[in-house]
């Protein structure tokens, strides 16, 4: 059966309505083929300007872009854009500025059987880039399909960021992963170390300790040091050990040394010295600092002591133990202290050369004081003093062999002043009166001039100066004697020759204030010497030394003469 032919009036109508649909079929390509065309932008060439990546997907476009972006399909249906300008300068060869960039739009019917104007659908290739696979082409296409008119087609591929983009040096180049190094010649020298044969010293906890020992031979025309002492040749070691800790607050020290004298040939002689030294420093606060002392020292009774044993063959050991805690406190420019001290001095026997041992025990005593110490700051480098001493000297027995109460009673005033001027010079210095009454109403009162010093002077880098003076009161042991005032001051040089090289020279003054009628005692001692250091550990030094004590008791008086050389290891 054959179907009944359309009438003819219809056919008109069938084919108005198919080129209406052709129409808005062509209008719809047109609008979304306009997208893809933005890839030949100028502005996505190179790095990506960061307001293309910011924009929202959802922001609508502006009328004027749109008009821009979609072509007039009723009178062509390609478009011609802009020529494509790399925004690298360079970066496309002469031959390449001159391609065919334009794209027109076109329409797409199902994505099947495309003519020339389908180019339109596709992003345009930068050039030197390979192209995409097939099946990124078929998938921006089917995205650019679905894109509405006021979003924006996805990109799929960008010319990467050129060296402009990257992290530059002053010259505009970009810096590369190994920088050139300067020659040798213009390289900075190496830093110059001004000790270079100061110890190293070892590490304990939290402590550096420097320990030393030295080994060497003493030829000396008076081995003991007495009226009638002979030459001698003496074997000395030394041993000494430094250490101090490195804490960020508080700070403490400790000093040692000991010297073993032993006779290789002459005159036999034993004369042991032993010194140790601690000190503790507590910050308390910005304005209060408390201080701790303790000491040990060990030594042979001096032959000219006016106390000792006539004729001993030994002289007798002396300990003495000391200790001391202190508190200072500043206010404003006012600053006060005071300090407590207890020293303990133990005497062994004495040999007799007829054999024997004589006791020493009744000049055993212990010695305790107060002292009260307030200033004025004048400035950050001196700082003048005033300070009041209380003390009480008490016998292990109380009366010594020959019936006499030796206690006594110690009442000083000194006045001085502090110096801090950094490295160039610091101590204190004093000067003052004192004295001590006796118990025992048979015996006067020991009393003089009070002196005490601890100076440190450099005057220029490499030298050293130091000064020492004290001021001490002897007992003594004959009937009707009280004692005597002694005065110790040391002057020592340290110059730096040459970097191995260091000069030492040293100055001892001795003055002892009779109190038997006997009147001044007074000695002085030279000495100069000089240290090699072969390296940092090991060295060679020796000494020429001259001595001499003056008194109107001919067993009292001696000269000597003496020459040391020696090796010494630090670490």
């Amino acid at each position: 059966m054959h179907k009944a032919a359309s009438p003819p009036g219809n056919q008109p109508r069938i084919v108005a309505k198919r080129r209406l649909a052709g129409l808005l079929l062509a209008g719809v390509a047109v609008g979304v083929s306009g997208f893809p065309a933005q890839a030949q932008e100028a502005g996505l060439r190179g790095s990506v300007p960061e307001d293309v990546l910011g924009t929202s997907a959802a922001t609508p476009l502006s009328a004027q872009s749109r008009q821009q972006r979609r072509p007039n399909a009723t009178t062509t249906t390609r478009s011609t854009s802009p020529a494509y300008e790399p925004a690298s300068p360079g970066a496309l060869s002469e031959d390449d500025s001159g391609a065919d960039t334009d794209a027109g739009d076109a329409m797409v019917d199902n994505g099947e059987n495309p003519d020339d104007a389908t180019l339109a659908g596709r992003p345009i290739e930068p050039a030197g880039l390979p192209s995409p696979p097939a099946s990124s082409q078929s998938t921006t296409a089917s995205a650019a399909a679905e894109t509405d008119d006021n979003q924006l087609a996805p990109v799929d591929y960008l010319r990467t960021g050129t060296v402009d983009g990257e992290e530059q040096n002053g010259t505009g180049r970009a810096i590369p992963e190994n920088e050139r190094q300067s020659t040798i010649e213009n390289r900075p020298p190496p830093r110059v170390e001004q000790d270079p044969f100061a110890p190293i010293g070892l590490r304990l906890g939290s402590f550096l300790l420097r320990p030393t020992i030295e080994q060497g031979i003493r030829a000396t025309s008076n081995a003991d040091n007495s009226s009638t002492g002979s030459s001698a040749v003496l074997s000395e070691t030394t041993l000494r050990l430094n250490a101090q800790s490195d804490w960020s607050r508080h700070q403490a020290t400790l000093d040692a040394s000991g010297t073993l004298a032993r006779t290789i040939s002459g005159q036999d002689v034993s004369e042991p010295r032993l010194d140790i030294e601690g000190g503790l420093r507590l910050d308390l606060g910005d304005q209060t600092t408390l201080n701790t002392s303790a000491g040990y020292h060990l030594r042979r009774e001096s032959a000219s002591n006016p106390s000792g044993v006539v004729g001993a063959l030994k002289r007798p050991i002396v300990q003495t133990l000391n200790g001391s805690l202190g508190l200072e406190r500043e206010i404003g420019l006012l600053f006060g202290g005071v300090t407590g001290r207890v020293e303990r001095s133990v005497y062994g026997d004495a040999e007799l050369s007829s054999g024997g041992e004589v006791s020493q025990k009744d000049r055993d005593n212990t010695f305790a004081s107060v002292t009260l110490r307030g200033g004025y700051q004048l400035s950050a480098a001196i700082k003048p003093f005033a300070e009041i001493e209380v003390g009480k000297r008490v016998y292990d027995e109380k009366r010594d062999s020959n019936g006499y109460e030796r206690g006594a009673t110690r009442l000083g005033a000194r006045a001085g002043a502090m110096l801090d001027m950094g490295e160039k010079l610091n101590g204190e210095l004093s000067l003052g009166y004192l004295r001590e009454n006796i118990e025992d109403e048979r015996l006067g009162d020991i009393s003089g001039l009070s002196v005490n010093a601890a100076m440190n002077w450099s005057p220029e880098r490499g030298t050293d100066v130091r000064l020492a003076a004290q001021t001490i009161v002897e007992g003594a042991t004959a009937p009707g004697e009280s004692g005597s005032v002694l005065y110790l001051a040391n002057l020592d040089l340290k110059r730096l020759i040459r970097a191995d090289l260091t000069l030492d020279a040293g100055l001892d003054l001795t003055v002892r204030d009779n109190r038997d009628g006997s009147g001044l005692d007074y000695g002085l001692g030279a000495e100069l010497g000089a240290t090699y250091w072969f390296n940092r550990f090991v060295g060679v030094n020796g000494s020429l030394r001259h001595e001499f004590l003056k008194s109107d008791i001919a067993s009292r008086e001696y000269t000597s003469n003496s020459v040391y050389l020696g090796v010494k290891m630090q670490r």
